[in-house]
């Protein structure tokens, strides 16, 4: 932070489904990274004063309300508050108008958790009121982005983020696992994705860390598929990506399974080339390289095993126009992205690798003309001695997966 600068960050609110009704809540990121405060209605804030002061740090949170405990139960406490945030100032959120408009006077620069204009003026966050209020002040301030700052912590993981990361790999096995006990031609995608939420909140784990993709046939060719609505039908594939959220750390998995038990010789063709690229790609992703120069290393893989499948000829590469490799036309994502507090966390794409960070290695081939989508994903770890996988022990040896598959 710029010396005498205030950062001034904000819980979300429950955005409006319809009626009286709203979507389910969830603290923003860099509040609950800074905080671990999960209720709605708090206020973060934190001034640096010259050397002699230092410091200021005060978390805001809201008063008792009776009917709403009476409807949604207690808030949080002062003294909840200071235990799980560690901050010991701990305030009533209706002193904080006042003491802004104290703390401001000093400063030169204010930093904000969220962007203006927000989604909707109609319905203003907790952050743009705030603003509003002090608009006079804020006038003689320069105004940042909390985000860059943010971005650059959060981007390297502490032990006890990967210990919640590893404990939600783990759950997402499960989920697997479960899936492959019950897999069979005639059930429906969506039967597949209740399995995976039955065990995930059986195992602890209250959510998703996303809307769960169980694309069966052709649907595997919709990369965000979540509709999860079709049969899966005998000689199809079912692509599952998936992952369990473990308090608020996300894992994300991708698997693909064939309905019946048994891959067919161009499906097991097709999987075992997407499988050699994803351990190969993971051994791609050492300290020191940028995603992009991952993502074109694995372009060249792909390029390798499209020349085996018989999707192009060296023909075909050699007449390939500047800028638009001919791989592209199969593989149609990333290979990798930041995973977090978000599935897909924070990350600054121009800094390369460093120990610590975990992403994700995901390559996939999809193919029109045959209607096949087959997507691998693991969570990778970088370490000083090179990548760690950390959903090495779910399985993706298709002899292994056809074993399980047809076990009951």
């Amino acid at each position: 932070m710029l010396p005498s600068a205030a950062v001034i960050i904000s819980s979300g609110r429950a955005m409006p489904r319809n009626a009286d009704q709203t979507y389910p809540y969830r603290q923003s990121s860099d509040m609950y990274y800074l905080t671990g405060i999960r209720h709605a209605g708090c206020t973060l804030v934190m001034v640096t004063y010259p050397a002699a002061v230092g410091m200021v740090e005060i978390l805001y949170i809201p008063g008792g309300d009776r009917k709403t405990e009476i409807w949604d139960g207690p808030g949080i406490s002062v003294e909840q508050a200071q235990h799980r945030s560690g901050i010991s100032d701990v305030r009533n959120v209706s002193q904080m108008d006042r003491d802004l408009r104290n703390m401001l006077s000093g400063c030169k620069t204010v930093y904000f958790g969220t962007l203006e204009p927000t989604v909707s003026q109609l319905f203003p966050s907790n952050e743009q009121e705030i603003r509003n209020s002090l608009r006079p002040l804020l006038m003689h301030l320069g105004e940042h982005q909390l985000a860059p700052l943010m971005t650059r912590i959060r981007m390297i993981k502490e032990p006890e983020e990967l210990e919640m990361i590893k404990i939600a790999i783990r759950i997402t096995e499960q989920g697997f696992r479960k899936v492959l006990e019950q897999i069979r031609p005639g059930i429906k995608e969506y039967e597949l994705a209740a399995l995976l939420t039955c065990v995930f909140q059986s195992g602890g784990a209250r959510e998703h860390a996303f809307d769960p993709i169980v694309a069966s046939g052709r649907n595997a060719l919709v990369l965000h598929y979540i509709q999860n609505r079709d049969e899966c039908r005998d000689g199809e594939l079912v692509l599952l990506d998936f992952g369990a959220e473990w308090q608020y750390y996300a894992a994300d998995i991708s698997r693909t399974i064939p309905v019946n038990g048994k891959y067919n010789p161009r499906q097991r063709a097709l999987y075992d080339a997407c499988r050699r690229v994803l351990h190969q790609a993971m051994q791609l992703m050492q300290p020191g390289k940028t995603l992009a120069q991952v993502n074109d290393e694995v372009g060249k893989l792909w390029e390798e095993e499209h020349l085996r499948l018989g999707l192009y000829d060296t023909h075909d590469l050699n007449k390939q126009p500047e800028g638009h490799p001919l791989w592209k036309k199969y593989y149609w994502h990333g290979t990798s992205h930041s995973i977090g507090i978000d599935v897909h966390d924070c990350f600054d794409k121009t800094m390369p690798l460093k120990p610590g960070m975990v992403l994700s290695c995901e390559p996939g081939i999809y193919i029109e003309a045959e209607g096949v989508g087959i997507r691998l994903e693991n969570d990778v770890l970088i370490t000083e001695n090179g990548p760690m996988n950390l959903s090495a022990s779910i399985p993706d040896d298709p002899e292994e997966l056809e074993d399980l598959l047809n076990r009951s």
